[in-house]
C-alpha cells in the first residue's frame, strides 16, 4: 500500500473538528462522523444546527447516531498500530 493511500485511510478516523482520532464517534443524519463531544459543543455555539462539513441544517440536535461498527473498526485499527 502506498503512503498516500495509507494517509487517506487514516483520515477516515480523524474528527474534522478536533483533528484527532475519534472519541465516541457519532454520525449526523447526512452521514458525516465526529467525536460526540466535538459535535455537541459545535452545536452549542452554532445555531442553526448544521453539519460542519456539508452545512446541511438539522431541525433537532438529538439526531446523532452511534456507529457501533465504525467504533469496532476504529478500535481494531488503533490496536494494530
Amino acid at each position: 500500500m502506498s503512503s498516500g493511500s495509507n494517509l487517506r485511510s487514516e483520515d477516515q478516523f480523524v474528527c474534522s473538528i478536533c483533528l484527532d482520532v475519534f472519541t465516541d464517534p457519532v454520525s449526523t443524519p447526512c452521514g458525516h462522523n465526529f467525536c460526540k463531544a466535538c459535535i455537541t459543543h459545535y452545536w452549542e455555539v452554532n445555531v442553526p444546527y448544521k453539519c460542519p462539513l456539508c452545512t446541511e441544517i438539522f431541525k433537532k440536535v438529538g439526531l446523532l447516531e452511534v456507529r457501533r461498527e465504525f467504533c469496532f473498526v476504529l478500535m481494531l485499527v488503533l490496536l494494530s498500530c
